[in-house]
């Protein structure tokens, strides 16, 4: 019981239904609308406290914290999730975080790719353009471009926090479909990050990548 009531709790604040500083009902009034014993409330509690959701203070209430100071990063893609409806900032924020890593792998690409490498990244740019493509298909396919340049920089953890972009970006797939609409993707930039990670031009593959990411900030400005 003190999962599930942890988890309702958890839906309810990372979806903004809770607001930073809100003050949670005493443990009897969650213990009453729960129909449990306080101690199962107090479990929950601790467990939320532990994700840093929320602050207990002895003798006085639990608040909600201000999640994006102390969120365990493992729940990231949940909050974008859960949102009822988009958070401007949150997503310009996201934007600029992937302009500047996309920027950094494809100049780290420049220096670092062998010609395997180079070559799945070409296959990659050769399905993104093909006649008739989807937008879900070019979004999984810029996903797996993103990912061919962190594995190719050879930071670890740059692909362990890759994982968390991939489960941000799918589990809201719906939220980021606009970004991969015909007439806002430029393929173009992809090609042009190839041919100077090809050419070992580290500048120029990081201004394409840029230059893609960009179009994210565009589709959030038409919002």
């Amino acid at each position: 019981m003190a999962e599930q009531i942890a988890d309702a709790l958890r839906v309810r604040i990372l979806g903004g239904l809770l607001h930073a500083g809100e003050t949670l009902p005493s443990e009897r009034e969650l213990a009453e609308s729960y129909a449990v014993n306080r101690s199962s409330i107090r479990e929950a509690l601790h467990r939320l406290e532990t994700l840093g959701l929320v602050d207990i203070r002895q003798g006085e209430s639990t608040r909600v914290r201000d999640v994006l100071s102390t969120l365990d990063l493992n729940l990231l893609p949940m909050l974008f999730e859960l949102r009822h409806s988009p958070d401007p900032q949150l997503h310009r924020e996201l934007h600029e975080m992937r302009s500047m890593l996309l920027s950094w792998c494809a100049q780290r690409a420049a220096e670092m790719a062998d010609p395997a490498s180079v070559a799945r990244l070409e296959a990659i740019v050769d399905r993104m353009s093909a006649p008739g493509v989807r937008a879900r298909e070019l979004q999984e396919l810029d996903l797996q471009f993103f990912e061919t340049l962190v594995l190719v920089s050879g930071n670890r953890l740059l692909g362990l926090f890759t994982r968390l972009v991939r489960e941000v970006y799918t589990r809201g797939r719906e939220r980021f479909v606009a970004m991969y609409a015909r007439d806002v993707l430029d393929v173009s930039h992809h090609r042009r990050a190839l041919l100077a990670i090809r050419a070992r031009d580290s500048a120029a593959a990081g201004a394409a990548m840029r230059a893609h990411a960009e179009t994210a900030l565009k589709t959030l400005e038409a919002t």
